[in-house]
């Protein structure tokens, strides 16, 4: 069973996300909290990270950074409903696995998130 963590401050969404993965089998852990999320990174084993940018309490960015000071080998994928240019660069150079823009479809979304998962293993 693959462990994911999200790190969301928007409640639906968080709590929408969190459904659907825990229905798809996932073990998941979700704050809306960035510290929060680099705290719990570090205490579990955690196959994924499912990081917002627009998060109200820290960058996500500043998070990606962290995460990926803590394991530069971490996975993450970055979710924003404010998607730039800028952004999707500066988060793929501290790091990120994949970017992607709110709404998105979660078939979709799922496919993703198991394809990178499923690469960790091989």
């Amino acid at each position: 069973m693959y462990t994911i963590l999200m790190i969301e401050d928007d409640e639906v969404q968080l709590a929408l996300q969190r459904s659907i993965l825990m229905d798809s089998g996932y073990k998941l852990y979700a704050t809306a909290d960035g510290p929060q999320g680099i705290t719990i990174f570090q205490k579990h084993k955690i196959d994924l990270v499912l990081l917002d940018l627009g998060l109200a309490s820290m960058s996500g960015l500043e998070v990606l950074r962290e995460i990926r000071r803590i394991d530069e080998k971490a996975k993450v994928i970055v979710i924003t409903g404010y998607p730039s240019v800028e952004s999707s660069v500066i988060a793929m150079k501290y790091g990120a696995i994949d970017y992607i823009q709110k709404p998105f479809d979660v078939k979709t979304w799922l496919k993703r998130i198991r394809a990178i998962l499923d690469n960790v293993q091989a």
